[in-house]
């Protein structure tokens, strides 16, 4: 079955890049004609994929692109000034102005690096920079910003399992929401006129309360209506302006299970990081302060801090870092082993994967567990309004009996 990708390449002998929409069966097939056709692929995506990362993020979004692309080209032979321009040139053509590649070039074309260009801009990650200083210090830049991707995909597939898991769980409890306010706001006053009329009496109980709360609401319907959509709209601006998400998670940090997790996520992030430094020629305690960079929260930030001062200090690195309680057994055996052979960036890589497997493991256990729980709560808020409906229609039975 066809599938349509958008696409990027460059043709041999051209100066500008080109994109378009194209029909292939796989990626794969894609990508091997259009090389079969002397054409420099730069990227290859879904024309009707989902991107929650660029939608959230676009500023990251658009560094890891550019990685991407300027990677693509200095394989191809070009060098950075040439690859840069290549780029410029084709967002230029295509009235993009003031895009990354337009802002780096101005500097390239002075004699500025690469790095130094990219640390002027505000916005630059700090991992980026400190990747592409590396990769101009070894002489491969190519390299320096595939790690530099490495790094950004592994910290956008954990957001991403983030966001994948908590779409099912808003989606229910949305539609739980949407069905309770349609029963009081619709269905419960029309019942309780026709209760009222039919019975000529008040009801008791739960019921009569959701009867004086459905007839209070017909009587001001105005007023409730312009409140749930105050209280709607105010919930989405809640949500869109990231509030949601630091409030929650300063929530869940109070709970010690789920910060264990959170921090899972963050050294994920921290040692992946640290592996990229050190692969790239980094000293070690260089490499930490650029990976300090990463989110950390306060806790993380303080110990990554004083195991930073006790290795300035002549400390061993795995000792330090455990007792910072920023690696756990394996964790710092790993790093005593790589003291030994000097294999820092590999010991570090595998850390990183094994907080990153918790991390997905934790994930994945939480929504097998919160899915049902949230399923059954809104099943029994929805069906108690219905019973709490039905339950004089039952007592006005038994008593025409």
């Amino acid at each position: 079955m066809s599938q349509t990708f958008a696409v990027r390449y460059l043709r041999l002998g051209d100066d500008r890049v080109s994109e378009e929409r194209l029909q292939a069966e796989t990626e794969a097939g894609l990508r091997q004609q259009l090389a079969a056709q002397g054409f420099t692929v730069l990227s290859i995506r879904g024309a009707s994929a989902p991107t929650f990362s660029r939608s959230r993020n676009p500023q990251r979004g658009r560094f890891a692109l550019f990685c991407r692309e300027v990677g693509t080209l200095i394989q191809a032979g070009m060098t950075v000034v040439e690859a840069v321009d290549t780029l410029s040139a084709r967002e230029r053509l295509a009235g993009q102005a003031g895009s990354l590649a337009a802002q780096l070039l101005g500097e390239l074309e002075q004699g500025t690096s690469l790095s130094q260009a990219l640390q002027r801009l505000p916005d630059a990650p700090a991992v980026l920079v400190a990747a592409v200083r590396a990769g101009e210090r070894t002489s491969d830049l190519a390299q320096a910003l595939t790690d530099y991707l490495q790094f950004d995909t592994l910290v956008e597939q954990l957001r991403r399992k983030v966001v994948s898991a908590a779409i099912y769980p808003a989606l229910v409890t949305a539609l739980g929401v949407g069905i309770s306010l349609f029963l009081l706001l619709v269905v419960m006053p029309n019942f309780a006129r026709m209760y009222t009329n039919l019975r000529g009496g008040g009801a008791s109980g739960p019921t009569s309360w959701m009867i004086a709360l459905a007839q209070w609401v017909s009587a001001h319907q105005a007023a409730t209506l312009t409140g749930v959509t105050l209280a709607l709209l105010a919930l989405a601006w809640w949500a869109g302006s990231g509030a949601a998400r630091r409030h929650l998670l300063s929530l869940a940090l109070r709970v010690p299970w789920v910060r264990m997790k959170v921090e899972d996520f963050q050294l994920a992030m921290l040692y992946q990081a640290l592996a990229l430094m050190l692969k790239g020629g980094y000293p070690m305690t260089e490499a930490l302060q650029v990976a300090s960079r990463s989110a950390l929260d306060a806790r993380l930030t303080v110990a990554l801090q004083q195991a930073l001062l006790r290795i300035e200090q002549g400390g061993a690195v795995a000792q330090a870092l455990a007792d910072a309680r920023l690696c756990d057994e394996v964790g710092r055996r790993l790093m005593a082993a790589a003291e030994r052979n000097g294999e820092f960036h590999r010991a570090a890589d595998v850390v990183s994967r094994l907080h990153r497997e918790r991390f997905e493991l934790f994930v994945e256990r939480l929504t097998r567990i919160v899915e049902p729980v949230l399923l059954m709560a809104v099943a029994l808020m929805v069906g108690g309004i219905v019973v709490m409906m039905y339950l004089p229609v039952f007592d006005m039975a038994t008593r025409l009996r």
